[in-house]
């Protein structure tokens, strides 16, 4: 009996150690699951440091472009930039031109890509414009800054009225003549180197003269009094007709006019 006690004993001992290795087994499944989370925690943090590197680069351009065209800005410099290339300004306005009363070609920044326009004078540009035959009166309004506008000035031995457009109104200025010789005076000079080409007595020369002061050639004839002056010396050119030394140029006009 008393050996059957220990026997007993040892028997229940040995029956309690399953119970403590299912303990330590319990500790080892839930180290293992910690463990997982921890691995877990980790891919959560590199899927993010993946994002932030993919939204830093979508933000980053390295060149101006524009939503339209995704090209190079065009400036708006010496030359009016091409239709429909990149702008970087909205709103811009590009033009080579700034005399609104003046059609001309320019160009604006729209959402990113300039639109060419055409100015087109509006009415009141046409508003005090001058006509030679009905001249406008001192004070008048103008819109055109310096513009100007005459009766016919093309006589230089006469007296010319003209208009200039200043600080909005027509100023009136009147334009002297050049000195020139009457007919008779001029006729005088002209016979006295006897050319060939040339009119053969005073009278034939006065009655010329006045013809071609009215006539078809009045303005290249007044270039050539107002170039020979008040008093001037003829001699005969290689043709024989009478010339003044120094001005050529306005008698080979009026010859070429007058006698073509």
């Amino acid at each position: 009996m008393r050996l059957a006690l220990p026997l007993l004993a040892t028997t229940l001992a040995l029956a309690a150690c399953p119970g403590r290795g299912s303990d330590s087994d319990t500790d080892a499944i839930t180290t293992t699951t910690t463990t997982a989370t921890t691995d877990t925690t980790a891919t959560t943090t590199d899927t993010t440091a993946t994002t932030t590197t993919t939204t830093t680069a979508s933000t980053d351009p390295t060149a101006p472009t524009t939503a339209l065209t995704g090209g190079d800005v065009v400036p708006c410099e010496d030359r009016l930039p091409p239709a429909g290339s990149p702008c970087a300004v909205e709103g811009e306005v590009c033009q080579q031109g700034d005399d609104l009363c003046v059609e001309f070609v320019g160009a604006t920044c729209e959402a990113g890509a300039w639109v060419h326009f055409t100015n087109q004078p509006g009415a009141e540009c046409e508003d005090g414009d001058c006509d030679p035959s009905n001249p406008p009166l001192e004070g008048d309004p103008c819109a055109v800054e310096g513009a100007s506008c005459s009766t016919d000035c093309s006589d230089q031995c006469s007296f010319c009225n003209a208009w200039v457009c200043s600080e909005g109104a027509w100023q009136r200025v009147e334009v002297f003549p050049e000195p020139c010789l009457e007919c008779e005076a001029l006729c005088d000079l002209v016979i006295v180197p006897m050319c060939a080409g040339g009119p053969p007595d005073p009278a034939a020369c006065v009655a010329g003269c006045e013809e071609s002061k009215a006539g078809a050639c009045k303005a290249e004839f007044s270039d050539l009094r107002a170039c020979a002056g008040e008093q001037p010396t003829f001699t005969c050119d290689a043709a024989e007709r009478p010339l003044v030394a120094g001005c050529e140029d306005p008698f080979a006009a009026f010859y070429a006019c007058s006698m073509p």
